[in-house]
């Protein structure tokens, strides 16, 4: 697991690097403890579905039909805690896959995260200084679909607060890889995390199709990518790439969904 001081410097940098504002970060966080007001899901019942088990994190790259499909198509999923960013889980519905969690700053389809909480899915709520009105129209629309014991969980870059985890992590998807990490899971496959020059449609609700990224989205991406090697290369957990995309990540071996199994890892 990457310590909050070992995270700090690498969130500096992203921070000068794309104009953020901590102190607007941290209010974020605060507002979404605030709202929480100690109803998040506990940590231990999070860890119970990662710690030491196979965690598929799908990213919203435009690999993640095909990948789905394979993935499906091998029963992998079923051997498997399914980790959803954001806008894949649009995705995951429409191939009838039910996220155990989903990872999400609310830019996605939200009625589809909605959908996947209410049929039961742990959410995890990322806060940032740009979506404080989102979280706070949302979040409490999470919570009172709970009837039976809430499911949200709040995440945060800057410095954690109660029911608010920092893990490390950029992006929704590389942030999945870190949340797994930290928990333990023994194999971390990635699905739908291409982590190129294109953006997937499952993205952003206004996409149709598969665009080119802009200059801004390719940098996110970057980071991203970085982020994951400097992950790899202290991880605990085997970390295996089945995207099939054409973007390497150092330290993170290329596999077939096609030629891959659980039980060779």
């Amino acid at each position: 697991m990457v310590a909050l001081e070992e995270w700090w410097p690498r969130y500096l940098e992203i921070v000068a690097r794309f104009g953020y504002s901590i102190e607007e970060d941290q209010r974020a966080a605060d507002l979404l403890s605030g709202i929480l007001d100690g109803r998040a899901i506990r940590l231990s019942r999070v860890s119970n579905l990662i710690t030491d088990k196979n965690v598929l994190v799908c990213g919203a790259g435009p690999s993640l039909p095909r990948n789905l499909a394979e993935m499906t198509q091998r029963n992998i999923n079923n051997e498997a805690t399914l980790i959803s960013a954001d806008g894949a889980t649009t995705a995951l519905l429409e191939f009838d896959l039910q996220p155990d969690l989903v990872l999400t700053d609310l830019d996605g389809t939200v009625p589809d995260i909605l959908q996947a909480h209410q049929d039961g899915s742990i959410v995890v709520v990322h806060a940032h200084g740009d979506n404080t009105s989102t979280v706070e129209h949302y979040v409490p629309i999470l919570l009172q679909e709970c009837a039976e014991g809430n499911r949200v969980l709040g995440s945060t870059q800057a410095r954690p607060r109660p029911g608010v985890i920092n893990t490390g992590g950029f992006t929704d998807g590389d942030r999945c890889v870190f949340l797994a990490e930290a928990l333990g899971a023994k194999n971390i496959g990635l699905v739908g995390m291409d982590l190129g020059v294109f953006v997937g449609r499952y993205s952003k609700p206004s996409l149709s199709s598969d665009v080119l990224a802009s200059k801004t989205k390719r940098e996110k991406l970057s980071v991203a990518k970085n982020l994951l090697e400097w992950l790899a290369s202290q991880s605990r957990s085997k970390i295996i790439n089945l995207s099939g995309g054409t973007t390497q990540i150092q330290g993170i071996p290329d596999q077939e969904i096609t030629e891959f199994s659980w039980d060779t890892q």
